[in-house]
């Protein structure tokens, strides 16, 4: 794994649970491995829509048993070319998974720059999380129509305690 991942890994990645690092380093959509883990359907909860296409999406990803999974912000880089740009401004606003949104609407995705690292609580102001290390991963995801996105994923104690992590 040292060797997907730039430079050295973050100190107390490798005690983590295997399906935790699974999660954490894997390169597929998140919602569908959370499904995979959970056995159950991950829903989208918005915490923050965008009003314009400068602001930032938040949400949480969520399963019915389990609640709230994982915290989520996504940031536009940069546009595909028009018409395509009005389904991205949808994809933003919208309630669904943006990277299976982004997937069927302009099909394979790369990611590029990806890091794993900790973030300790309160991360974000709109987040109920208040204290706590929380694993991290971030990545920018590109269509092949050129719309681009930077993806914060912030792991929460019960995906940690779902994935086979002792109760923190």
């Amino acid at each position: 794994m040292d060797g997907i991942l730039p430079g050295p890994l973050p100190p107390g990645f490798r005690e983590l649970p295997g399906p935790f690092r699974v999660l954490l380093g894997q390169d597929g959509t998140l919602t569908r491995s959370l499904s995979l883990l959970t056995g159950e359907a991950v829903s989208v909860e918005p915490v923050r829509l965008p009003d314009t296409l400068k602001e930032v999406r938040k949400v949480y990803l969520r399963v019915p048993t389990s609640g709230r999974l994982v915290f989520a912000r996504t940031r536009i880089l940069s546009l595909p070319p028009p018409p395509e740009d009005l389904l991205m401004e949808s994809l933003m606003k919208g309630d669904l998974a943006i990277g299976q949104s982004m997937e069927a609407q302009f099909g394979p995705l790369r990611k590029e720059d990806y890091a794993i690292y900790s973030s300790r609580a309160p991360f974000d102001p709109d987040s109920e999380e208040r204290e706590g290390l929380l694993w991290t991963r971030s990545y920018r995801m590109i269509a092949p129509s050129g719309a681009a996105l930077l993806i914060e994923e912030f792991f929460l104690p019960a995906l940690f305690a779902l994935a086979g992590g002792a109760s923190r």
